[in-house]
């Protein structure tokens, strides 16, 4: 078989990356390179477990969507139904929120302005800072801002609905029925995940362990780790009547309308844009030594999903730039069997 070079700036002494793409519900392209703990020397697989930053939005979207379908919400509640929150607060929907659309404000750097040493919030503690803040960014629903803290505050209303915690709803909802068996939360309880990458920065040449930021346990907007296999089941869910139903899929993959008639950049969580005159549909994340994406072109129907536990692929234009370029060069290896490795 053919080996095809993805990054030259990583191999089998440094960390680097997991990434596949997925046809039709089957693996076409697979490729793992690196380390996932450089200490330890262990190497990255396809079951290797990587933060997946705000590549848990999706997850956080499909738990609200499972919700709905119940019965137990509906996508134009105001917020204020389900958490106790300012009279600032009293005109953001569900729906908002999962398009980033609410104009509510940022919690990470006034977080980190109060945190004491060794001190690690949760989401509690970012609801406690956005109760204290004044006023929306925008009206809501007349402009699109892409929102962490929105999808902290899906979480709660997660939680609120469910009467379960995020990570149980998660687990029971979504990791067991499709048998994501290295998915995992990572929350205040800090539990043991099997297979789990370390995240990597380059310092003075050097990849430097870059793991921990106080922050870590805020969950929602990220606070999963997954591995390429599980992602590729993953994806299937967004094709297929496998959790929500098909009218419910559709409006999640759909851009949202804004009040003043112009259109946002997301659906529930996914972006969704025109890529050199293809529709790519993508969520990508970075936190900490790990920045991910996972993209699908539309017209193909491929899904690329890409992990790495380095900060090589900083910013969101090299992300996309990266995946395109690793479904092109999947094409010489499509006739590969199902899950062979190079």
């Amino acid at each position: 078989m053919k080996n095809i070079t993805l990054f030259k700036q990583f191999n089998c002494n440094t960390p680097g990356y997991a990434t596949c793409v997925v046809q039709n519900g089957k693996i076409i392209f697979e490729q793992c390179i690196g380390l996932s703990n450089v200490e330890r020397s262990t190497s990255i697989t396809p079951t290797t477990s990587f933060r997946l930053a705000s590549l848990t939005k999706p997850f956080t979207a499909m738990a609200i969507m499972i919700l709905k379908e119940k019965g137990e919400l509906n996508f134009n509640n105001n917020i204020t139904k389900f958490i106790d929150l300012p009279k600032w607060n009293e005109n953001i929907t569900v729906r908002q929120l999962l398009t980033h659309t609410s104009g509510i404000p940022d919690h990470e750097k006034p977080l980190y302005k109060v945190i004491k040493n060794n001190e690690e919030p949760t989401m509690h503690d970012a609801l406690n800072i956005l109760k204290n803040q004044t006023k929306t960014l925008f009206k809501p629903g007349t402009q699109f801002l892409y929102s962490d803290s929105g999808y902290v505050i899906l979480a709660l209303i997660i939680e609120k609905v469910s009467g379960m915690k995020y990570s149980s709803f998660l687990t029971t909802n979504i990791f067991l029925p499709l048998k994501l068996n290295n998915t995992i939360v990572m929350d205040e309880t800090k539990s043991f995940i099997k297979n789990r990458a370390l995240g990597y920065k380059i310092i003075n040449k050097y990849f430097k362990l870059f793991d921990y930021d106080p922050l870590n346990y805020i969950i929602g907007d990220e606070g999963i780790y997954s591995s390429i296999r599980d992602l590729s089941i993953w994806q299937n869910v967004w094709n297929k009547e496998l959790l929500v139903s098909r009218n419910t899929l559709r409006e999640a993959l759909s851009n949202q309308e804004l009040s003043n008639g112009n259109v946002g950049e997301c659906g529930f969580s996914w972006f969704i844009r025109n890529y050199k005159g293809k529709k790519i549909i993508f969520q990508d994340g970075c936190w900490v030594g790990f920045n991910n994406i996972m993209l699908t072109e539309q017209n193909s129907n491929r899904t690329v999903i890409l992990l790495s536990n380095t900060t090589c692929f900083p910013t969101e234009k090299q992300r996309i730039k990266t995946a395109i370029m690793i479904l092109n060069k999947s094409n010489s290896c499509s006739k590969r069997k199902k899950n062979d490795i190079i």
